[in-house]
């Protein structure tokens, strides 16, 4: 038996080699089509994480500015506590030296009123009486107080050049109430001997 050989004619093997190249073609789309949306989940994925590792380094950003502002804060804080503190001792400290100062002031307005009293009471030329123990006089007969005007020579000479109250204290050292204590008091003596 003798086997029959099929050959195709030339014509139909390139139709079947058209057919064949179609069918190829067909299929290459298909393939590609699979293959982008595998590789846009890819795409989306990449651009997920990059926005996630933006996000962590956003984050980052803002947990050290705020650290860095809550630490601030302390200081700020601790240094306004410690400013607080210091005036706080300080206003104590003024305290307690207005309070020794209000008193040297007003046992040196008792002192004045004393003398200036004595001195009222003494006539010119006669010694004071009450001064001394039971009634007797400290001074020595004939000898009269000294008038205020005499024991506060260096204030009445500035008074009497009209330098203000502030500056006559500061120039004896002494403070403006006291100062215009004996003014007045000096004033009161004249009225008297008048």
């Amino acid at each position: 038996m003798k086997r029959q050989v099929n050959v195709l004619a030339p014509w139909q093997l390139v139709v079947l080699l058209g057919a064949f190249a179609i069918v190829g073609a067909l299929i290459m789309p298909r393939r590609g089509k699979a293959a982008g949306p595998a590789s846009n989940a890819e795409g989306m994925q990449a651009a997920l994480e990059q926005f996630m590792e933006n996000m962590e380094a956003d984050n980052r950003e803002w947990i050290e500015t705020v650290t860095r502002a809550q630490h601030r804060q302390r200081e700020d804080n601790a240094a306004r506590d410690e400013r607080t503190a210091t005036l706080e001792r300080r206003v104590i400290e003024l305290e307690g030296k207005l309070s020794r100062f209000e008193t040297r002031t007003e046992e040196r307005l008792e002192r004045i009123r004393g003398t200036a009293a004595a001195a009222a009471a003494v006539a010119p030329g006669q010694p004071p009486a009450g001064d001394g123990p039971q009634g007797k006089s400290t001074m020595p007969e004939g000898i009269s107080a000294p008038r205020i005007r005499e024991r506060y020579a260096e204030l009445f000479d500035l008074h009497g050049q009209g330098k203000s109250i502030e500056a006559i204290a500061k120039k004896t050292g002494m403070n403006k109430g006291e100062v215009m204590l004996i003014l007045q008091l000096a004033k009161q003596e004249e009225e008297r001997r008048v």
